[in-house]
């Protein structure tokens, strides 16, 4: 795997083994990167971050912060691996190795951008992740949400967003970029 944007393009990352992770696909990583326009004080949670490669995608593109989120050891260990062969600042980022809704609970600010895709095994995660981020206001208001996540799947919790750009992968996927409403 390898970070296609960016002044790190090219660079290989690390990808801890673990057969519930379900990657990014290029073409889905092009329709992301190509829709959002990263900024120098963009703050990105990388929620359910399995390889990390959304975050690190948004790293090199010149965002300030990322936070990955992650209970898988596998992907934790690959994540701070790569973390330390792209020398980033401890400023630049944070890991958790959490449940993610503890981990949610522990960030001190709104984000410009959170990538939101749990294993697609895991459809109440989904629902879930909405709730908590708009409990805790854990979206800026000009901050988006990118989910991506099988088409049969119907989330109740998308009615709390704005949906502004809805792009199917393929036959069986969506991406939706999502708003405070």
């Amino acid at each position: 795997m390898k970070i296609n944007f960016g002044k790190y393009r090219n660079t290989n990352l690390v990808v801890g083994k673990n057969e519930k992770m379900r990657p990014t696909t290029a073409i889905a990583k092009k329709i992301i990167f190509n829709t959002l326009k990263i900024r120098e004080d963009d703050l990105v949670i990388d929620l359910f971050a399995g390889t990390g490669a959304l975050g690190f995608e948004a790293w090199s593109l010149g965002a300030k912060k990322i936070i990955w989120i992650d209970n898988n050891l596998k992907s934790y260990q690959a994540i701070k691996k790569n973390i330390s062969d792209l020398k980033l600042s401890k400023n630049d980022y944070q890991v958790f190795h959490t449940d993610f809704r503890r981990a949610l609970k522990k960030i001190p600010f709104a984000a410009t951008i959170i990538f939101l895709d749990p294993p697609f095994i895991s459809e109440k995660y989904y629902d879930l992740s909405l709730k908590i981020i708009n409990e805790h206001n854990l979206l800026s208001d000009q901050g988006v949400i990118i989910l991506e996540k099988p088409s049969t799947y119907n989330l109740n919790n998308l009615k709390l967003y704005n949906i502004f750009i809805n792009k199917k992968v393929g036959v069986n996927q969506e991406i939706f970029f999502l708003r405070k409403k």
